[in-house]
């Protein structure tokens, strides 16, 4: 069996783009078709356009549960704050550890779906209600806490909460928490979100998802804030760190989605030299997705698809290494060894009569063919077994891709246009009626799925049982008959009945060896010991030459590796094709994105001097994530600043992202910046203060930025921004 790396699933040929593809075939010197068909292939597609920006604002927040300190009494607490403004601040008077980062943590929580929250405060949570507004659409996260893990939904509102009267609501059965034997008890939460269950009920409150765990809670706002943002899924290729890598490239594909984008709105770690973000493999991807080029997704799409390829042609490279190595390892150098040992038994006295020996000798040599063989036997087995995992698992995804694609076209011939999309010609009853019969009515294209009833419940991949009622009913099936779907399922089953038989032959191979060797060991252990102390050397010699003599044999019977390298150059191919498309679509985003850069960084020189970096002269941010600096005449990077410094140019870059967006037609960020423990890394009051006032200023010139922010410094909160816009805890008091 061919050893080969399963290629990426087949999808539907690229239509359209032949500009695209006739710049990508010349690049990779191949005709546009190949390109055409590899490009597809590998799920690189041109960029299908981009959606409008699209705003995200808080409106209130509210969080309650009981606090079980170790020796000390339970206190039930409720917090809840409107975010009235575009900006608002949490407070204490210098004092840490008092509830301000909880805040910010449990405000993400139910934005993001993924907790950060220290485990002893997670556990005191029983009910969390974030009510947030995307454009015109009002939503609510509301979720009980059992134990630490989320339960709960979100929802359409249809008119605002007021959390004034769920406060009150919820008094009662927060307060019997006080006094309830076993306050973790799941019946104690279930009591408290009941409660909020009911208002929402009352307020007419429709479900859009529901969710019982921490991963569904996640999955579920990655879903649900993609869609109504507009941000892809991009994949992506993360290589794992060079001390776990089994070759050269080795990593994993992922998925940049929810997680990775939201990241840009949120100051956590002001001292950290990322300019956007938490994460320096994310800045890149950031910093395209923010500045509003479609080509992005593409390039990041590239990128993931190279940096596989290049895992793939690693794991070959190796392959082909090892095959050649136990090919020719060492087979001249063993060669030699025999030659050496047959000159030196030349030179030995004769053994005499010793035929029992030469007979435990003789059965040794036999022995040590016989472990060779079986571990050639065994070696094949195990490649064999790996070859069909690998087609399995690509006839998983196959049927993983075909299913989501019927879904994905039912949905598309479920809709009923009116009118043409390009000229507002209305569609008449005429068009319908040809439809009806297999027309398109737009196009008048012939319908591959007429008269399907997208009311109808859509095809499911089959059951394994009716699987194998096809395979096993003794006729011959036409695969040509049977729809993409069911050939990819039948191939599956196939496989998997293949892989358990490969899977057995593999065992018994193994058990075959390891009697091989245990029989070999048993008779060099034979041919080793007698009386005969003299002829210790002539059986150690003879022993010796028995077994130099099976490894060159085995190296000599190793199978050719034509197939790999033919795989090699195969996947090499398709590296040129990858590299070309990637260097003409980071040709389009460089067009895209060049002036935009310049501009963005002309904003965070402004912006920057205005938030208070002094002797500041100009930002050059680059495309690479770095965003070097002129202060004082001197050159600095940005990583070298002090986080003061630091901390005013990630929130200018985030505003001038916004700017220049709206400016260009371009804008992508939601609007949101969440800021903790501001202030941790300044040493003059005055330039806080400062900074909070330009902070309120700026979100009056760009209306939809809202802040939220912390700091242990509530003096300067209040300062800076006014009393309305801080909670400022009392002295010696948490906030909550």
């Amino acid at each position: 069996m061919t050893d080969q790396i399963p290629l990426t699933p087949t999808v539907e040929i690229l239509d359209g783009a032949d500009h695209w593809i006739g710049a990508v075939a010349k690049r990779a010197r191949c005709t546009p078709d190949e390109a055409r068909i590899e490009l597809a292939r590998q799920q690189i597609r041109p960029p299908a356009g981009w959606g409008p920006q699209r705003h995200l604002h808080l409106d209130a927040l509210l969080f309650a549960g009981v606090k079980t300190p170790k020796g000390q009494p339970r206190t039930p607490y409720i917090f809840d704050i409107p975010f009235t403004h575009n900006v608002t601040a949490f407070g204490t008077h210098n004092e840490n550890d008092a509830g301000k980062s909880t805040v910010i943590r449990t405000l993400r929580w139910a934005l993001r779906g993924r907790s950060q929250l220290q485990n002893d405060v997670r556990k005191w949570m029983r009910v969390v209600v974030l009510q947030f507004s995307i454009e015109d659409e009002r939503l609510v996260v509301a979720f009980a806490v059992n134990e630490g893990e989320p339960t709960g939904a979100v929802m359409r509102l249809r008119q605002p909460i007021d959390f004034s009267g769920l406060r009150q609501r919820l008094d009662e059965p927060i307060e019997a928490l006080r006094d309830e034997p076993n306050p973790d008890a799941h019946n104690a939460t279930n009591t408290v979100i009941a409660a909020v269950h009911g208002y929402l009920h009352e307020q007419h409150a429709v479900a859009v998802a529901e969710f019982d765990s921490s991963d569904d809670f996640e999955r579920v706002m990655d879903d649900l804030m993609l869609e109504r943002l507009g941000f892809p899924r991009v994949p992506s290729w993360q290589n794992r760190p060079s001390a776990q890598q089994a070759h050269d490239g080795d990593g994993t594909l992922g998925e940049l989605g929810w997680q990775t984008w939201s990241s840009a709105l949120s100051i956590t770690e002001p001292s950290v030299p990322v300019v956007l973000g938490e994460e320096q493999h994310a800045v890149v991807r950031l910093l395209q997705m923010y500045l509003g080029s479609p080509w992005a997704i593409t390039v990041a799409a590239i990128a993931a698809r190279k940096g596989q390829l290049s895992s793939q042609l690693g794991i070959l490279q190796r392959r082909l290494q090892d095959a050649k190595g136990t090919q020719s390892e060492d087979l001249a150098q063993l060669q030699a060894q025999l030659r050496t040992i047959d000159e030196e038994l030349k030179t030995q006295p004769p053994p005499g009569d010793f035929t029992d020996l030469e007979r435990r000798i003789e059965a040794a040599a036999q022995a040590g063919r016989k472990a060779a063989a079986a571990e050639a036997v065994y070696r094949q087995a195990s490649l064999n077994y790996g070859e069909v995992s690998r087609l399995l698992e690509s006839a998983e995804a196959d049927v993983e891709a075909l299913h989501e694609a019927k879904l994905t076209r039912r949905f598309w011939h479920s809709l009923k246009p009116s009118c043409c999309p390009r000229c507002d010609t209305d569609v008449s009853e005429d068009r319908w009626a040809r439809e009806r019969v297999g027309q398109c009515s737009l196009c008048d294209s012939p319908l591959d799925e007429v008269g399907e009833d997208p009311n109808t419940e859509p095809q499911q991949p089959l059951k394994v049982t009716d699987l194998d009622q096809l395979l096993s009913d003794g006729t011959d099936l036409d695969i040509d008959s049977l729809d993409d779907l069911t050939a990819a399922q039948l191939q599956m089953r196939q496989l998997e009945g293949q892989l358990a038989i490969v899977d057995r032959q593999r065992d018994g191979a193994r058990e075959a060896r390891d009697t091989a060797y245990q029989g070999w060991q048993a008779a060099q252990q034979a041919a080793t010991t007698g009386p005969e102390k003299n002829l210790a050397r002539w059986q150690q010699l003879w022993t010796t030459r028995a077994v130099t003599a099976a490894r060159i044999e085995e190296r000599q019977n190793t199978r050719s590796t034509s197939g790999l390298e033919r795989d090699i150059e195969e996947v090499q191919r398709q590296q040129k094709i990858v590299k070309a498309a990637e260097n003409e679509a980071k040709e389009h985003l460089r067009g895209d994105q060049e002036d935009l850069l310049r501009m963005v960084s002309n904003q965070v020189a402004i912006l920057g001097k205005t938030l208070g970096v002094r002797n500041l002269e100009s930002v050059t941010l680059v495309g690479n994530g770095h965003m070097p600096v002129v202060k004082g005449g001197e050159k600095a990077n940005f990583g070298g600043l002090e986080p003061g410094e630091k901390l005013r140019l990630k929130i200018a870059l985030i505003v001038a992202l916004m700017r220049v967006g709206e400016e260009a037609g371009v804008a992508r960020h939601p609007g949101l910046i969440v800021i903790d423990s501001l202030g941790r890394e300044e040493l003059n009051p005055k330039d806080m203060i400062s900074m909070l006032a330009e902070l309120v200023k700026l979100t009056r010139e760009v209306p939809y930025l809202q802040v939220v922010l912390t700091s242990a410094y509530g003096e300067r909160l209040v300062e800076g921004l006014g009393q309305e816009r801080v909670l400022l805890a009392q002295k010696g008091q948490p906030l909550w």
